[in-house]
């Protein structure tokens, strides 16, 4: 197996700030930095790569948030490892048990895929409104993690489908670490500089199961999430209950997170306008605990209202009963 090949690059930096010999590409004596790019083509080489990687340095997948972070930061990394050709980080599959996402595919391919669609709604649903047409193009999962933005879209519904990551280091040893545990703040992950996202692992859910994506947006097109809503419940249809509920919260706070509380309203409730209510009316609280004291807060119970409204008449429970 031959190694990744190491490609370099000349970038220009004039009047880019920030940028040394420490922090960033090595300098040339034009005053032109030196890029160096990776591209391994198989797990075998990113393992290898990963023995390279710094704490300066980034994977490139989609390239939507490492692009932009580039211009407007004004650095330039000290390695960037190209994972496109890497095809173990592509596509989606299911297992007895799990339904397993490639790291590296798209949203777009998430959002049409039928398995997707069938055993994890509210992540279909939540790629379908990742940015514009052209970013959902681009635009990975596993750099939604990665960049570990509040308001990544697909955040809020792996938290509530329970969603693990499997992790591979630079010694080549891998293992599953719960996306929530992953999280540790806005652009901030627990992964070291040598780690990466190969696949994530979602449990197989069956036909009791039922889950949304909603979400209050900037703009009508190109939607950033303000706030964001995954629900995931299991209903016993002859005892029009639900047995289980799961929420994920996103933009509301340092990072997406599952609010207990809406669980608890959930959990063990009859699908009825009561439930829905008492649903909605337990989300100013959530708003209040996340973000108390921030200027945004009253405007974030009032979008946390319409949003769990939105979820609830999403989730088509009456329906089903």
């Amino acid at each position: 197996m031959s190694a990744a090949v190491d490609r370099g690059g000349a970038v220009r930096t004039d009047g880019v700030a920030g940028v040394d010999g420490a922090t960033g590409a090595a300098a040339t004596s034009s005053g032109v930095r030196r890029l160096r790019l990776l591209t391994p083509a198989s797990l075998v080489e990113l393992t290898a790569a990963l023995s390279a990687v710094t704490a300066q340095s980034r994977f490139l997948a989609g390239g939507t948030d490492l692009v932009r972070s580039m211009q407007q930061d004004h650095w330039i990394p000290d390695l960037i490892v190209d994972l496109g050709d890497v095809a173990e980080l592509h596509g989606i599959q299911a297992t007895a048990d799990d339904l397993r996402i490639g790291a590296a595919t798209t949203f777009t391919d998430i959002a049409s895929d039928p398995l997707v669609g069938r055993h994890a709604t509210c992540l279909a649903r939540a790629a379908a409104v990742v940015g514009s047409r052209q970013t959902r193009n681009m635009a990975t999962i596993g750099g939604n993690i990665g960049n570990a933005s509040p308001c990544g879209d697909s955040l809020a519904p792996l938290l509530a489908l329970e969603a693990r990551g499997v992790v591979l280091d630079s010694g080549g040893a891998t293992c599953e670490r719960p996306v929530a545990e992953i999280l540790a703040g806005p652009g901030r992950t627990t992964l070291r500089h040598d780690e990466i996202i190969t696949e994530l692992v979602l449990p197989l859910l069956g036909d009791d199961w039922h889950s949304t994506y909603a979400k209050l947006g900037s703009r009508t097109m190109v939607s950033v999430a303000r706030v964001g809503m995954a629900v995931v419940v299991r209903l016993d249809a002859a005892a029009e209950t639900i047995v289980e509920a799961r929420v994920g919260i996103g933009a509301l706070g340092l990072t997406a997170f599952r609010a207990e509380g809406l669980e608890q309203v959930l959990t063990g409730s009859r699908v009825n306008q009561s439930t829905r209510d008492a649903f909605v009316a337990a989300c100013p609280d959530v708003a209040r605990q996340s973000i108390p004291g921030r200027y945004s807060l009253p405007y974030k119970q009032e979008a946390i209202r319409g949003v769990a409204w939105d979820a609830w008449e999403d989730l088509g429970l009456e329906s089903v009963r």
